[in-house]
C-alpha cells in the first residue's frame, strides 16, 4: 500500500514539474517574462488580426496585441489596438505600422517600418499606421480591376479589331494607288529640295555679308552706347554744378529778381511816355522821307526856315 502511494507521489510530482516548466517556456516563448512599454496604433480593418498578434519591427518580434477597442463613427469604424512592446525598444516618430502577411498560407501581423527621424515615441504615444496589405485582399482588387478592364477597353477593342478586317481589305485594294501617290509626293520633294539647296547656296554669300556687318553694326551700337553713357554721366555733372550754383548763389538770384521786376514796374509807369515819343518820331521820320522823296536836294542845301 506504501509502495502504491509513493509512486503515486512520485508520478504526480513529476507531471506538476513538467507543467510547471511548461508554463514557464510558454511564457519565455510569447516574451511576457519581460518588461513592455505600452503604445497603441489604428486601424480601418483588422481583418486576420486576434489578441495576442504578433508586433514586428522591421521583421522582429518585439510584442504582440494586448487588446483591441472599436469605435463606431457615423462613417466609418476604427479599430485601436493597444499594444505591449519590449522595453528599452526605441521607436521613431516616423515610423509606419503596417498589416501584412508573409504569404498565403501565414497569419496577419503587424509591422511596424522603421523611421529616420531622430524623435522618439514615449510611452503611450500612437504608432502611425497604414491599411492592411494582405495578400488575398491585393488579389481581389486586383482581379476586379482586371475584370473592369477586360468590360471597358478589351471587349470595345476586340469589337474594333473585328470591324478593322473590313478596313484592312478596302485599304489592300487602295493600296497600290497610295504608294503611287507616295512616289509622286517623295519626286516633288527630291525637286523642291534640289531647288532650295540652289538658292540656299546662291544666298550663302549675301548672307555672311549681312552678318559681317550686322557684328560691325553691333560693336558700333556698343561704342554709340557706351558714349551715351558718357554723355548721360556729363549732363549729371551738369546739372550737379547748377543745382550748387543756383543754390549757392539763391540770395542774389532773388535780389537780381527783385530789381528786374523793380525795372520792370518803372518801365510799365513810363510806357506811354515812351510809346508817344516813338509815335511823334515816327511821323517825323516820316515826314523827312516824305520831303527827300520829293526835294532829295535838300539833303544837301538844307530846308528853308520860316518865321512862324
Amino acid at each position: 500500500m506504501r509502495d502504491s502511494r509513493t509512486n503515486y507521489l512520485i508520478v504526480g510530482s513529476f507531471v506538476l514539474t513538467m507543467l510547471t516548466a511548461l508554463v514557464i517556456w510558454l511564457a519565455v516563448l510569447s516574451g511576457t517574462t519581460q518588461a513592455t512599454t505600452p503604445y497603441y496604433m489604428e486601424f480601418d480593418n483588422i481583418i486576420g488580426l486576434s489578441l495576442g498578434g504578433q508586433i514586428l519591427f522591421e521583421g522582429y518580434p518585439v510584442g504582440e496585441i494586448e487588446d483591441i477597442v472599436f469605435t463606431q463613427g457615423p462613417e466609418k469604424t476604427v479599430y485601436r489596438l493597444n499594444v505591449e512592446i519590449r522595453e528599452g525598444w526605441d521607436i521613431p516618430k516616423d515610423s509606419l505600422a503596417v498589416m501584412t502577411q508573409a504569404s498565403l498560407l501565414s497569419t496577419m501581423v503587424v509591422d511596424i517600418k522603421a523611421g529616420t527621424s531622430n524623435q522618439i515615441l514615449t510611452p503611450g504615444e500612437r504608432i502611425p499606421s497604414l491599411g492592411s496589405t494582405n495578400m488575398m485582399t491585393a488579389m481581389s482588387s486586383v482581379a476586379a480591376k482586371l475584370g473592369n478592364l477586360a468590360d471597358t477597353s478589351l471587349k470595345p477593342l476586340l469589337e474594333n479589331l473585328s470591324g478593322g478586317t473590313n478596313s484592312l481589305s478596302t485599304l489592300s485594294q487602295d493600296a497600290p494607288i497610295i504608294l503611287e501617290n507616295v512616289k509622286t509626293f517623295t519626286r516633288q520633294l527630291t525637286t523642291a529640295t534640289t531647288r532650295l539647296n540652289k538658292i540656299l547656296d546662291k544666298s550663302e554669300r549675301p548672307i555672311e555679308t549681312i552678318l559681317s556687318k550686322a557684328e560691325l553694326s553691333s560693336g558700333s551700337v556698343s561704342t554709340l552706347t557706351t558714349d551715351f553713357h558718357q554723355t548721360r554721366k556729363q549732363l549729371d555733372a551738369l546739372l550737379l554744378s547748377t543745382r550748387k550754383l543756383v543754390t549757392n548763389n539763391s540770395g542774389e538770384i532773388d535780389h537780381s529778381i527783385a530789381d528786374l521786376h523793380h525795372t520792370l514796374e518803372v518801365v510799365a509807369s513810363h510806357i506811354q511816355e515812351i510809346s508817344s515819343n516813338l509815335e511823334a518820331t515816327t511821323r517825323n521820320m516820316n515826314e523827312l522821307t516824305t520831303d527827300l522823296r520829293r526835294n532829295p536836294g535838300l539833303i544837301v542845301r538844307g530846308r528853308e526856315f520860316r518865321e512862324p
